[in-house]
């Protein structure tokens, strides 16, 4: 009784932040576009303020749409979350005429940095607004039902039942294109978007690919940047993530880079990447590993251009679930990822006609029982992604590299 009545003051506490929440940003957003520039059928803005994995597996399928956007003669700004907007310039500036780079993070809590971004998006007067994102964020898109944009397209998407929802669903968006309830990998849940756009607001251009390559263009100079050190090619760690439940101890790291060491010392050099706030983490395996093992702590050096570039040289990389993995499948880079399992099917592993070298990915034992029962069904909490043994990665790592 006691635990049921708690439960209820939580769900009640809950919905009264979100309500607070919802009032806040809806004023600033209400406000920001009370004026607008008069919308102008040829300027479309595309907004994606997810993740850098989730722009890696959207890249081919927006330069899909913004060949068919460009190709009627319409002005593509991409609004771009700022974790990944140097990969937009750097590989897909020619696929659109602005970009717009954006803190999401911070938009959603900082109003005033709301309210200036919206005054800028006001200002441009576009005609069309295009949110591809099947788990999409209301915190971000409440901003649609105020925009002048006669055109307002965005994805059924998930987790839709929440008021707050509800009320973006009816103002938000003149066209909510469906979603099939099935678990797509992401890859494919950017084409079914893509193929629904196409089909209410796309015109022909010849034949469209079915499922157009996942291929990360690399400038040469940072290829030959990381290239074999003294005819030793590298095995690279990336111990870091987004969320710390995804991240594999740095204990274990220092143990499978002991092994690794020990069997292929020779052969390999052992390289630490990530960005400067995984510095930490390199610096716990380098420790825990001893001085015996030499670890090149790249951590920080590299910028994400650079990172593909270093992956792209690789013999392998070993990495929780994050962009470095992301990367080398599509590289063609032989990887091992390490998964709390928790979301199996849609970011690992990938289709099989998507890679274009081996990747491997371990699971907790409980979650790998779980699947192989055919139960793919998210845990009612999440994984364990320590009770995944160096052991087992050893002998992964070891399946996958070329050697004794």
């Amino acid at each position: 009784m006691l635990n049921a009545l708690l439960a209820r003051f939580r769900i009640f506490r809950q919905q009264r932040r979100q309500q607070r929440r919802f009032g806040k940003v809806d004023q600033v957003d209400r406000t920001a576009l009370a004026r607008q520039a008069p919308p102008a059928p040829g300027r479309v803005l595309l907004v994606r303020n997810d993740s850098i994995g989730d722009y890696l597996l959207f890249r081919p399928w927006l330069r899909l749409l913004a060949q068919q956007v460009r190709g009627r003669g319409q002005h593509l700004t991409l609004a771009a979350n700022a974790l990944w907007a140097p990969l937009a310039r750097a590989w897909d500036a020619d696929c659109f005429d602005e970009l717009l780079v954006v803190e999401f993070g911070r938009f959603q809590t900082d109003m005033a940095y709301r309210a200036e971004v919206l005054h800028g998006i006001g200002a441009a007067g576009y005609g069309a607004v295009i949110y591809p994102l099947h788990v999409r964020e209301p915190a971000v898109e409440n901003f649609f039902r105020y925009l002048a944009a006669p055109v307002r397209v965005g994805s059924q998407g998930e987790h839709r039942a929440a008021p707050w929802f509800q009320v973006i669903d009816r103002e938000g968006y003149t066209c909510l294109l469906p979603t099939t309830r099935e678990v797509l990998f992401e890859y494919d849940r950017n084409g079914e978007f893509y193929r629904n756009w196409q089909a209410a607001f796309g015109h022909a251009m010849g034949a469209t690919m079915a499922r157009p390559p996942l291929r990360i263009p690399l400038a040469e100079a940072d290829a030959a940047r990381f290239g074999a050190s003294a005819g030793r090619p590298a095995i690279v760690l990336f111990p870091g993530a987004s969320a710390r439940q995804k991240r594999w101890p740095a204990s274990h790291f220092a143990q499978l880079a002991q092994g690794l060491h020990q069997r292929y010392g020779r052969q390999y050099r052992l390289v630490v990447a990530g960005s400067a706030a995984d510095g930490e983490h390199a610096r716990r395996i380098q420790a825990a590993a001893g001085a015996a093992v030499p670890l090149e702590n790249l951590c920080g050096q590299t910028n994400l251009p650079e990172l593909a570039a270093l992956l792209s040289q690789a013999s392998l990389l070993i990495s929780n679930d994050t962009v470095a993995a992301h990367l080398a499948v599509q590289l063609g880079t032989p990887c091992l990822v390490l998964l709390m399992g928790e979301n199996y099917g849609k970011f690992f592993p990938y289709p099989p006609d998507l890679h274009q070298a081996p990747c491997r990915c371990l699971f907790p034992p409980n979650m790998e029982a779980r699947f192989a029962q055919g139960n793919f069904a998210p845990p009612g909490r999440d994984p364990d992604i320590g009770r995944i043994a160096p052991i087992r990665v050893l002998a992964a790592a070891a399946q996958l590299l070329v050697g004794p």
